[in-house]
């Protein structure tokens, strides 16, 4: 059977128009405070929440994340420095540059909805663990892992958005755990092997888009992420749009002092359909620059997905999918969006 960023193309309403903006009271909200403090009963009754949200709708809002908002405000200041500079600035720090896909990705640069032949209509810079250049991986040809091919201007971008990527791999170790109970998973199913986990930031730059744009090429087309969750920082200006199980976008509310948090496609193999990967897209059209940031979460390179977690298949529901890897599957999908092959 095909994987889901192949089924995700055809789900119902994919490339429809309309879109229905959300309250922020429509959004499931979970109160992450509770995984960080010792009363189980808290941790089990976030985490059925956080199950409902992903079978409901695939996504769900943390709060009380424990994310230093410092953090968030020097990488916002420095990511909209960087974006400001001339194309030409930008461009020399460009991803095709890199053996290791870290850098500028242009406008144009990618095409997020493999079933549309369009171009993306937004600018982003890519990173991940700053890795040095005889990391063992890398050596064994692992793209992944290695150096991040910084920018030279601002200079405070390194320090602004290492530091982000950093906080972010914590909390991304918590939301494993969140998983784990939400799945009813042996503790440290997901956290063993979060130890060296494939996670990408992408600093993404929105401009405004007419109101009569062609549906091929929006901010970031459809798709569905490729690995098992994925965080989004968003700067108070909407635009990012989710699609329901029934085939309605809509347009989720920037909610501060949280992040949105969607499911992967590793998760829905995973879980065989039990958390199906999240469609969405990107459209801004609020007359406004927009910007967010957005971490992927994988595990680490190596780990198999050779069949369903735990209770999430048996007789009259057998294992949908074919074996694979966490970084087999996320290199094979990164190489279709992005202007290179294997």
């Amino acid at each position: 059977m095909s994987a889901p960023t192949t089924a995700f193309q055809v789900r119902k309403g994919i490339h429809e128009r309309e879109v229905r903006a959300l309250e922020p009271s429509e959004v499931p909200v979970i109160d992450f405070g509770a995984f960080y403090s010792p009363g189980e009963a808290e941790q089990r009754k976030a985490a059925a929440e956080l199950r409902k949200a992903c079978i409901e709708k695939g996504y769900f809002y943390i709060a009380n994340h424990q994310f230093p908002e410092a953090v968030v405000d020097r990488a916002y200041a420095a990511m909209q420095r960087f974006f400001a500079l001339p194309v030409e600035q930008k461009m020399k720090c460009h991803y095709l540059d890199s053996p290791n896909h870290r850098g500028y990705v242009p406008v144009k640069g990618i095409n997020a909805d493999h079933s549309l032949k369009g171009e993306d209509e937004s600018e982003a810079i890519e990173m991940a663990h700053d890795l040095p250049a005889d990391d063992p991986d890398l050596l064994k040809g692992v793209r992944f892992y290695g150096p991040n091919n910084w920018p030279t201007e601002p200079p405070d971008f390194r320090w602004a958005l290492g530091t982000y990527f950093d906080c972010q791999l914590e909390l991304g170790r918590t939301i494993c755990r969140a998983f784990e109970l939400a799945l009813d998973l042996e503790a440290g199913f997901f956290t063993s092997r979060f130890t060296k986990p494939l996670s990408r930031l992408r600093v993404c730059y929105y401009p405004p888009q007419r109101e009569d744009f062609d549906i091929a090429n929006i901010g970031i087309g459809a798709h569905t992420d490729y690995e098992c969750f994925t965080t989004v920082w968003q700067n108070g200006v909407p635009g990012l749009q989710m699609l329901t199980p029934d085939g309605q976008w809509q347009l989720l509310p920037p909610i501060p002092g949280t992040f949105a948090v969607n499911l992967g496609d590793l998760m829905q193999l995973w879980t065989n359909d039990l958390f199906m990967s999240t469609a969405h897209r990107v459209i801004n059209l609020s007359g406004v620059d927009r910007y967010s940031l957005v971490q992927f979460f994988g595990l680490n390179h190596d780990v198999a997905v050779e069949g369903p977690l735990p209770g999430c298949a048996g007789p009259g529901n057998p294992w949908r999918y074919k074996p694979t890897t966490v970084g087999g599957h996320v290199e094979e999908m990164v190489a279709q969006t992005y202007h290179y092959s294997g």
